[in-house]
């Protein structure tokens, strides 16, 4: 929808628009500051206006009146409609917050390979690897076999920013350790990267691939997130200098020094539906890519880069405790006090269920994607049933 004038966001705030356009505006927010910020300052408005008034009218005590009996009557009235408003309004109020928590996870997903934690993505990408020779023989092409699931949490991001400098997209110097920069065909794709479909005809239109799903099941929207390559330099010298002050034994070999390590990050894909009165989010895309000169000795340089001050400790040690560390990606998954994890098994693969405060993530790999499917934390188990009809 377009943005809303000041007559329909005065609805909203009354309660007076219908719930097909409350959800509209309500989907409009997500993707819309200008609105946000108009509707944070009518609502503002309208609160000082209410507690004028209120004030005004206080000591108003002349007039008796039977409150009781006209509640009684008022009650009559509208008790018919109550609950089925109400039923609506706490369905698209679910069906926001699944979107706004999604927008949220993409964030926190995307700080691992932009920002502060790209070089945390490029560290722990560079301990998986599976070792595939290149046509030329110049370059090995690692890819991922399995999954393995790192917890994160908001302290060990705070971490990261603490060591790593802060930036924009573009080129970013890594203190005492080197560079890292996205191409810049990518940065100009990344500044348009989020392309948003209202139903699913224009995102099919669009040549938008979407899994086949329940008959009962339909498609609100769909946002598709351009892939992009990142790229790292390491200067070894100042790098191996960082860590013997750091007082850490392992270095870097300095046949690394100025040599480029990229890492692809693929195309994701997210879709919100609702089938019934439960609403989800499901998100797909493939395995990280990296690619590294020829000739590195991976046992070695897994080894050093964990040894990397800016990676938490928390983090090392489950990184350290993966066995098979050659065929097996870490997906990383944000942790807080309220989230409780348990893994699964879907359609046959190792999974993970992640119930917050508010929803709930289920998390697996399948046919070399990860898959995300996010609903109601009072769903959670109906996240399993629902992710065995996706194909």
């Amino acid at each position: 929808m377009k943005c809303a004038d000041t007559g329909l966001i005065q609805a909203f705030l009354d309660g007076e628009c219908s719930s097909k356009e409350s959800e509209q505006f309500l989907l409009h927010l997500e993707y819309c500051e200008t609105c946000r910020t108009q509707l944070d300052e009518l609502s503002a408005l309208d609160n000082w206006t209410r507690e004028k008034m209120e004030n005004a009218f206080s000591e108003t005590n002349d007039v008796n009146v039977n409150t009781e009996a006209a509640w009684q009557r008022f009650s009559q009235t509208i008790e018919k409609t109550t609950d089925t408003y109400s039923q609506e309004r706490q369905l698209i109020t679910n069906r926001a917050t699944i979107r706004r928590s999604w927008n949220q996870m993409n964030k926190q997903t995307k700080r691992w390979v932009t920002g502060a934690s790209a070089a945390a993505v490029l560290a722990v990408s560079l301990s998986f690897p599976q070792v595939q020779a290149a046509a030329n023989d110049f370059l090995s092409i690692f890819r991922m076999d399995k999954v393995e699931f790192v917890k994160v949490t908001q302290q060990d991001l705070q971490e990261l920013e603490r060591w790593i400098a802060n930036g924009n997209v573009g080129e970013m110097e890594l203190n005492g350790i080197g560079k890292i920069w996205i191409d810049e065909n990518d940065q100009e794709k990344l500044e348009q990267r989020s392309f948003y479909y209202n139903n699913k005809e224009s995102a099919e239109k669009a040549g938008v691939k979407l899994p086949q799903l329940p008959k009962d099941v339909t498609v609100d929207s769909v946002n598709v997130n351009s892939p992009y390559t990142m790229h790292l330099e390491i200067d070894t010298d100042r790098a191996n200098k960082l860590l013997g002050q750091l007082q850490v034994e392992a270095r870097f070999d300095e046949k690394l020094s100025g040599k480029r390590f990229s890492l692809k990050i693929p195309q994701m894909q997210n879709v919100w539906m609702t089938a019934g009165k439960e609403s989800y989010g499901y998100s797909v895309l493939d395995a990280p890519e990296l690619t590294a000169p020829e000739g590195v000795d991976l046992a070695q340089l897994r080894e050093t880069l964990l040894s990397l001050p800016f990676i938490p400790d928390q983090v090392k040690k489950q990184m350290i405790s993966i066995e098979d560390w050659q065929h097996t990606l870490p997906v990383p998954y944000m942790a807080d006090g309220d989230s409780k994890m348990k893994e699964v098994k879907v359609n046959g693969q190792n999974g993970m269920l992640i119930t917050g405060k508010y929803n709930a993530h289920l998390m697996w790999q399948q046919d070399g994607q990860i898959h995300m499917l996010e609903g109601s934390e009072k769903n959670a188990d109906g996240l399993l049933d629902f992710a065995k009809q996706l194909k």
